[in-house]
This record gives structure tokens, sequence and C-alpha cells, in this order.
């Protein structure tokens, strides 16, 4: 119960990484708000649409790999999540000869409330292949 996608981007793996972790460029392909500063340690929260759910940033290594927390799928306002385990999301920024090679895996599905288990994984699955493309097209035509 882990999602894995590898993606190549003909960009830097510094350009790739800000992308990351500038709340405005994240904001950007990413198609979220992001309230607060992207730093270890740090909650901030994002919303999507009408979504509106936290993270909370583990780690970033510029410019190799960022890691943070979340309750994954389409949160429900309604619902306190705060008991349910997060899963965790790395991103893994290698260089290539051409660009960035970036790895990004979601583990921690098993400890997802059964409930919403299939869900989640399910919509975090189709998620991810349409985002990380959304990251590569951001940083290799529309941005700085």
């Amino acid at each position: 119960m882990r999602i894995d996608r590898t993606i190549e981007i003909d960009a830097p793996r510094e350009r790739v990484y800000r992308a990351l972790t500038t709340p405005s460029e994240l904001k950007e392909w990413f198609r979220t708000d992001v309230e607060g500063e992207l730093k270890p340690g740090a909650s901030v929260w994002m919303t999507y649409d009408v979504h509106r759910f936290q993270v909370e940033i583990v780690e970033m290594t510029a410019p190799d790999k960022v890691v943070w927390l979340w309750h994954p799928g389409g949160v429900d306002p309604a619902v306190d999540y705060s008991k349910e385990n997060r899963t965790m999301v790395t991103f893994t920024l290698e260089a290539t000869a051409a660009g960035t090679r970036l790895h990004l895996s979601e583990t921690g599905f098993e400890e997802v409330s059964l409930a919403r288990r299939a869900k989640v994984f399910e919509e975090n699955t189709k998620g991810w292949d349409e985002v990380l493309v959304w990251l590569r097209e951001y940083v290799t035509q529309g941005s700085k």
C-alpha cells in the first residue's frame, strides 16, 4: 500500500526544489492556496477548491528531498481527522544529464482508517499522476 511515481523534468534540481518549497510557486502548480511558511517542523494549511487540509513539513534538504505528512484524500470538513494517522509524501530529486529525475512516494496507507483506505489510495494514485505533470509543465514552461 504505497504509491511510487518517477518523472523526468527538463530543469535543474535546484529549480524543481524551489517549485516544491516556495509557497507562491507551490500554489501555482499544485493549484492550492498555501498558508504558512514551508520549513521543517511547520504545519501549513492548504486549500484546494473548497477542501482545506493541513500539511506538516517533516524534512527539506535542498536540493535533494522534501517530506511531508498529511491526511490523504478529499477531506470532509465535518470530520475530525486529528486521531487518524497520516500518510508520508516524499519527493526525492536526482540530477540527470537532461535535468532532474523526481521520485515521489506516498506511504502509510495501511495506517489510514479502514473506512477510508481504499478510496484515498485510489484517489491519490490517480491524483499524483496528474499533479506531477502539472509540476513538470510549470517548471519547464510557465515559470522563471
